[in-house]
C-alpha cells in the first residue's frame, strides 16, 4: 500500500496508465493528461523545484484556481519533499502575505491574472523576506521578479530524472505534506500541519 503522495502518483501511473487523470482547458482549448503523463509532468516539476534549491521541509505556496498546473506543481513540490501551503483565491494581498510570512514560504506559484486580479501586484508592497521564487502558472510573468511556469520547468532540465526519483523515494509517511491555514474568522489564521501518511489514510 502506498504511504506517501509520490508513491501514490507513481503507482497510479502503473495501475491506470493511459486512462484519463485530469481534463482542463487553457485559452479555450482542451487539455487532457492520462496518469502516466501526470506522473511524468509531476516529476518534471520536481526537477524544477530541485534546480531552484527547494529542499525537503521547505514551504512552497500555491495561490491559484483549480487548474492542471496547480496539480502538477503540488505533485512536484511534495515529491521534492517540500510542504504545500495553499492560498485561497479570494484572499487580498495583506491576507496572502500574512500566510506567506507565517509559513516561511520560499516559493510561490500563482497567476498573472484571475477574475481580473493580478495576484503578484497585490504583493508588491508586502515584506516577504523568505520568498525567493515567484512563479506564474498561467499568463505573462511580466515584472515583480517573477518567471513563467515554462521557464521554471526548463530550469529542471539540468537535474537528472533519477535524482528526482531518488528525492521522491526519500519522502516518508511522517513527513509534512501540507500546511493548511484556517479561515481566521476569530483571529489570525493558524497553520494546520498534515503528513503524507495521514492524508493517504484519510483519503
Amino acid at each position: 500500500m502506498e504511504t506517501t503522495i509520490p508513491q501514490l502518483v507513481f503507482a497510479a501511473a502503473e495501475r491506470y496508465g493511459h486512462r484519463s487523470a485530469i481534463e482542463d482547458t487553457r485559452d479555450g482549448k482542451p487539455i487532457a493528461l492520462d496518469f502516466e503523463a501526470l506522473a511524468h509532468e509531476g516529476l518534471r516539476a520536481t526537477r524544477a523545484f530541485m534546480a531552484a534549491g527547494i529542499e525537503a521541509g521547505d514551504r512552497v505556496a500555491i495561490w491559484a484556481p483549480n487548474i492542471v498546473e496547480w496539480v502538477i506543481a503540488a505533485i512536484g513540490l511534495q515529491s521534492a519533499g517540500a510542504v504545500l501551503v495553499t492560498l485561497n483565491t479570494r484572499l487580498k494581498g495583506p491576507e496572502a502575505a500574512y500566510i506567506l510570512r507565517k509559513s516561511g514560504a520560499r516559493a510561490l506559484c500563482t497567476m498573472a491574472d484571475f477574475l481580473g486580479t493580478n495576484y503578484l501586484n497585490m504583493l508588491t508592497a508586502e515584506d516577504l523576506p523568505a520568498l525567493e521564487h515567484r512563479i506564474v502558472l498561467r499568463g505573462s510573468a511580466g515584472e515583480n521578479r517573477a518567471e513563467s511556469w515554462q521557464d521554471f520547468l526548463a530550469r529542471g532540465d539540468d537535474v537528472p530524472e533519477e535524482a528526482a526519483r531518488q528525492r521522491a523515494s526519500q519522502v516518508t509517511p511522517e513527513d509534512l505534506s501540507d500546511l493548511l491555514f484556517t479561515s481566521g474568522t476569530t483571529g489570525q489564521p493558524k497553520g494546520v500541519m498534515t503528513c503524507h501518511g495521514q492524508n493517504l489514510r484519510a483519503f
